[in-house]
């Protein structure tokens, strides 16, 4: 080979060698991906809120748009109707499941948890309606919680909607996720203040409830061909 061929062989060669290394650092350039629960329970007010009576917390719900790790916030200044996902910022678990830990903590301190299979006590459910950083301007933003509680035993004994609207310290993701947990907090509280005001005990007094004989089919299940008749043992003659 010529010299000449042999510096072009070398040169390619070296080229190829730096594209693994160049493929590696744009993988290793992306902002790593930050992750959020709702923090630590918050400290012990100063004046001890009403005591609850023994109660049972059933699973809380929400829109199936919650049912993800995705941080969301809304532009209201802007693009009031659409809702979106920070890129590198996530829960570590769903909406729904880290206010359910949160409520049921709540409960826990205020009176005695029972689990939801005991028929004797009333029950708690919660359904989650709103999850999300709401920016007024492109500096300003605020945790908006609002929910919807249920207390049932042996039929309905009292529902209401709660809100909850708290400012960022921050326009960006931290600061939505603090506003979160305040908002969070708030909407549970007052949740718990006014279950306390209902009839909990009388309910209790009235015997348990009974339990379904069956759990009720899902929102997709295929409904079942009913039986034929079976065949009369004697058929008539023709």
């Amino acid at each position: 080979m010529t010299p000449a061929v042999l510096v072009r062989l070398a040169a390619a060669a070296a080229l190829i060698a730096l594209v693994p290394l160049a493929g590696c650092s744009a993988l290793s350039s992306g902002a790593p991906t930050l992750t959020y629960d709702l923090g630590p329970l918050a400290g012990t007010p100063s004046q001890a809120p009403a005591p609850l009576p023994k109660l049972r917390v059933a699973q809380t719900d929400g829109p199936v748009w919650m049912d993800s790790l995705s941080l969301y916030y809304r532009l209201e200044y802007t693009q009031a109707q659409r809702m979106q996902a920070y890129a590198t910022q996530r829960w570590v678990d769903s909406p729904p499941r880290l206010f359910d830990a949160r409520l049921r903590d709540a409960v826990a301190a205020r009176g005695a948890l029972t689990w939801f299979g005991d028929g004797s006590v009333p029950a708690l459910k919660v359904d989650l309606l709103a999850f999300e950083q709401v920016f007024d301007s492109s500096t300003a933003s605020r945790g908006v919680v609002r929910a919807r509680a249920t207390v049932y035993h042996k039929g309905l004994i009292g529902q209401k909607t709660f809100v909850a609207e708290q400012p960022a310290s921050s326009a960006d993701g931290a600061g939505g996720v603090r506003a979160l947990s305040a908002s969070s907090d708030a909407v549970i509280a007052a949740i718990l203040d006014w279950a306390a005001t209902l009839p909990l005990e009388a309910a209790a007094a009235r015997g348990p409830a009974p339990l379904p004989a069956a759990n009720p089919p899902g929102p997709n299940a295929v409904p079942l061909p009913l039986p034929s008749s079976p065949p009369s043992p004697n058929p008539p003659r023709l």
